[in-house]
């Protein structure tokens, strides 16, 4: 029987990703689509470059939109979404 991941937003990443232009948020929601289905199957996952970066984990969503998340319990939280440098500077505060 195979576990089904949740997905949960954080209140900061809804925010950043109300701010998204729509061709950004289709590209953010076809990554997570994809997210889901391939999450802990590593040779699945190479496309989405899943990453780690500090204590999180970073996708991309396009040559410069990430997504930022944690696990915890085989959920996943997402908690920031932008361009290389805002994620950068996201995981710079929180150290």
């Amino acid at each position: 029987m195979e576990t089904r991941v949740v997905i949960y937003q954080e209140p900061g990443y809804t925010r950043r990703y109300r701010n998204l232009t729509p061709q950004q948020r289709a590209r953010v929601d076809s990554a997570l689509g994809r997210l889901e289905e391939v999450f802990g199957r590593p040779h699945l996952h190479a496309g989405l470059g899943i990453r780690p970066v500090s204590r999180y984990l970073e996708m991309r969503a396009g040559l410069d939109l990430r997504v930022l998340f944690f696990r915890d319990e085989g959920d996943l939280f997402l908690v920031c979404v932008g361009i290389h440098d805002e994620i950068r500077r996201y995981v710079k505060e929180r150290r």
